[in-house]
């Protein structure tokens, strides 16, 4: 590969890079008022939760020689905690008006260079019903349905 790389640049090719990638700020995350986000670990464990889970998105669907930068505004998690519930103070209880809202404005680049800006403001009124994350134990397993519809749709 060394040498592949070598004969490439001495003969004046340009080498694209073989995986996309995908970087993304979560700084929002610091100003949520989601309890689940309280803490500081809480908010790294959920960031990097999402973090790995949008990179495999992006190796997925981005083209080699493409980035994507996103710098998410809002991120509610589905659901919400009942202080009242006595017993279920660390339960989030997931109901029909308190879907996932995850919002972000993104950057798609090529080669380095922005090829198009927009802005995405994802949620599921419906989220309870979709069968994909039924039975499944993952706890943020309805901001990442969000995410993998957003990437199929928007990179296909």
């Amino acid at each position: 590969m060394f040498r592949a790389a070598f004969i490439a640049l001495a003969s004046g090719l340009v080498l694209t890079p073989v995986q996309a990638g995908v970087l993304a700020n979560y700084d929002v995350l610091a100003q949520s008022h989601d309890r689940a986000l309280r803490s500081e670990s809480d908010r790294r464990s959920v960031a990097a939760e999402l973090d790995r889970h949008i990179q495999r998105l992006g190796e997925r669907y981005l083209a080699p020689g493409q980035d994507l930068h996103i710098e998410f505004t809002r991120i509610d998690l589905a659901g919400e905690y009942e202080p009242w519930r006595t017993g279920w103070q660390d339960v989030r209880i997931l109901r029909d008006v308190t879907p996932p809202r995850i919002h972000f404005d993104y950057t798609l680049f090529q080669h380095g260079k922005p090829v198009r800006r927009g802005e995405a403001r994802l949620s599921d009124m419906n989220y309870l019903s979709d069968p994909r994350a039924r039975g499944d134990g993952d706890r943020l397993v309805h901001e990442k349905l969000l995410l993998d519809d957003w990437f199929r749709k928007s990179f296909r």
